[in-house]
């Protein structure tokens, strides 16, 4: 059954954010917190000599460049290391009849299948160069965490199931176009279908949009730009009006209840997307805002687990990206409107940390001014926010454990960014 999530697409912009003096998010604290691989990665760090290392001489590998090519069925046959040999330079491999060999820079490598476990290379500071994490028994122990919340790491698809998946996406829209007189195209990009009624002279721009996106997304969250998160591929169904949008909700959606609603981001529990949405008769950049907005929540919804990101981060999240990809000088005065609300007030809402929280329009103008705060502190360990959420961490589990900070000291240092002495949520 899928699950709809309404979302109302709201403008915003974005300002600076100062350098909080906590000593726990100090520039010297920053650099020190890099010195050394994180615990929870340094337990699954493989060896590189040995007959038990993924990499040894003579081992059958797969090998997953960072440019998206894959080396199928390689034998390595030479592992050129690092000092004290804990880090890997250059890995040389060769395919089977050794007709076909390849020296590879470790900065080219993304991942290594040996045996039965996937490997990422990641950069260990303290060894000064990249190390293999084994993702298999981190993800293993990962999904045992998730278990307990009900939830779980989404599953890699293989080329065959994509492949049937993206069939299965394409007759499901050939329905939808059999149920209109009208012409729609679809428009099939890497990621996305795309099926619209627009004139085709606005199509152009939008699935330009959609694909800036995603890989703005792919920066923020540290996924490699040619890398599918998607089941399949996410939908996109693109109405000029209204009344054709509330049709295909109810009669493809079973949901009868979409009047009020732009644009909707429906997620699956088995992770499929669809999105709907209508152009209508308003500004042409807050629809065009919208269709990036809606597919933040898809892609956010896919990255690594099922696990559900608290309201603040997600309409932040879905505004950031939208702004960033589709900015608006209208979006940018209203947000600062809602920053002198909070100025005002000293408050964000009294609910703004909530899980679930009904946020109002304005606080959807926080949500995206803070996501850019913290994104100025330090992207590296926002990312790691975003990831200890997704692996079982409640969110404020997750801001310790990536920012040294609890909630009321995200809103002590955030408040005084915005000349707020003791904001509260």
């Amino acid at each position: 059954m899928i699950v709809s999530v309404f979302t109302v697409v709201l403008s915003f912009g974005l300002s600076e954010p100062v350098w909080s003096q906590s000593s726990k998010a100090k520039t010297k604290g920053k650099s020190a917190a890099k010195a050394e691989l994180s615990d929870d990665l340094a337990k699954y760090v493989a060896p590189l000599t040995g007959d038990e290392s993924p990499i040894a001489i003579n081992k059958t590998i797969t090998v997953y460049l960072n440019t998206g090519k894959v080396l199928t069925d390689m034998t390595v046959t030479e592992a050129l290391l690092g000092a004290g040999d804990e880090s890997l330079k250059f890995l040389s491999v060769a395919d089977a009849d050794g007709k076909k060999k390849q020296k590879l820079a470790a900065a080219l490598i993304g991942r290594i299948r040996s045996r039965d476990h996937d490997y990422d290379l990641v950069f260990d500071p303290g060894k000064k160069g990249p190390v293999l994490i084994d993702v298999t028994a981190r993800d293993a122990d990962v999904n045992e965490r998730l278990k307990s919340h009900g939830q779980r790491i989404w599953p890699e698809q293989t080329d065959e199931e994509r492949a049937k998946t993206i069939a299965d996406c394409k007759d499901f829209l050939k329905r939808v176009q059999a149920n209109y007189q009208f012409p729609t195209q679809l428009h099939e990009t890497q990621f996305f279908l795309f099926l619209t009624d627009l004139p085709a002279n606005q199509v152009g721009q939008h699935v330009a949009n959609l694909d800036s996106m995603y890989a703005k997304l792919c920066d923020l969250f540290g996924v490699p730009k040619t890398k599918n998160l998607f089941l399949g591929k996410c939908i996109i169904v693109a109405f000029a009006t209204e009344e054709s949008f509330l049709g295909f909700e109810l009669n493809f959606l079973d949901n009868p209840n979409a009047k009020g609603a732009q644009g909707l981001s429906h997620g699956s529990s088995d992770g499929r997307q669809i999105i709907a949405c209508y152009r209508g008769g308003g500004d042409a950049a807050a629809f065009g805002a919208l269709l990036v907005h809606e597919p933040t929540h898809s892609f956010a919804h896919r990255f690594r687990s099922n696990a559900v990101y608290p309201k603040w981060i997600g309409e932040g999240l879905a505004d950031w990206i939208a702004y960033a990809v589709v900015p608006r000088k209208y979006a940018v005065d209203r947000q600062k409107k809602s920053v002198e609300r909070v100025q005002r007030a000293s408050s964000l809402g009294g609910n703004f940390l909530d899980q679930n929280a009904k946020l109002e329009d304005w606080q959807y103008d926080i949500g995206s001014h803070l996501i850019n705060y913290l994104v100025q502190l330090d992207p590296g360990r926002f990312r790691a926010f975003l990831i200890n959420i997704k692996e079982g961490d409640t969110p404020e589990e997750a801001l310790s454990r990536s920012c040294g900070l609890s909630y009321p000291e995200l809103l002590s240092q955030y408040g005084r960014s915005i000349g707020v002495a003791k904001l509260q949520p």
